[in-house]
C-alpha cells in the first residue's frame, strides 16, 4: 500500500501511452495530486451494445470498479471507444459522485464520430477537461452553471472547446474543502 495518495489512469482497450502520459502530469500538476498509469485492463467484450454500436459507460465504470485498484485514491478509466448512457446518444464520460472511479473516451474528442481529426493540441485539451471533469465528481463536485467552468456539462465538442481548464470560484471553494475534509482521501 503506497503511503501517498495518488490518482490511477488506467487503460481499457488500447490507449496511446503519450495521451496517458500527458493526462497523468497535467492531472497531478491540476489536483495536487500525483496520478500513475496502472497496467492496462480489457474492454469485457459483454458490455458491447450491437444494436448501438457503443459501449454503455455505466458497465465499463462498474468492471473498473471491480478490479483491484485498493492502492490508488482514485481511478479514471481511459478507453478509445465510443460511449453512452441510455437517455444520451453518446457521453463523453461518465463518473461516481462522491466515489472512487471515472471513465472518459477519447473516440469523439478525437474526431472519431465525424472523422474531423482536431490538431493534437486540441485533442489533449479536450482530453484534459474531460478528466479533471468526471474527476471532480468523485471529489463530488456537482455539474456548474457557471460560464466557462471545468465541471459545466458539455453536451457537444463546441461546449466542450469553449471552457477552460479551471474551476469557477465557488467549485475552487467545494474542492478544497472536499480536500480538508478529508484529509487523506
Amino acid at each position: 500500500m503506497s503511503l501517498r495518495p495518488f490518482l490511477g489512469l488506467v487503460p481499457m482497450g488500447h490507449v496511446d501511452l503519450q495521451v496517458l502520459q500527458h493526462l497523468r502530469t497535467a492531472i497531478a500538476e491540476f489536483l495536487s495530486l500525483p496520478a500513475r498509469i496502472l497496467p492496462p485492463g480489457p474492454l469485457p467484450p459483454h458490455t458491447y451494445h450491437l444494436p448501438r454500436i457503443h459501449y454503455p459507460s455505466t458497465p465499463l465504470l462498474e468492471y473498473l470498479l471491480s478490479e483491484d485498484h485498493d492502492e490508488a485514491c482514485r481511478v479514471l478509466g481511459l478507453t478509445a471507444v465510443d460511449l453512452y448512457i441510455p437517455i444520451f446518444t453518446f457521453v463523453f464520460g461518465e463518473a461516481q459522485l462522491d466515489g472512487k472511479a471515472a471513465i472518459i473516451s477519447t473516440f469523439r474528442p478525437g474526431g472519431g464520430a465525424d472523422n474531423l481529426r482536431p490538431p493534437r493540441s486540441t485533442f489533449l485539451e479536450r482530453l484534459i477537461k474531460l478528466s479533471l471533469h468526471e474527476l471532480g465528481h468523485t471529489f463530488n463536485l456537482p455539474h456548474c452553471r457557471r460560464e466557462g467552468c471545468l465541471m459545466g456539462f458539455a453536451a457537444n465538442l463546441e461546449i466542450l472547446d469553449q471552457k477552460k481548464v479551471e474551476l469557477c470560484q465557488y467549485c475552487r471553494i467545494l474542492l478544497v474543502d472536499y480536500f480538508n475534509t478529508v484529509n487523506n482521501l
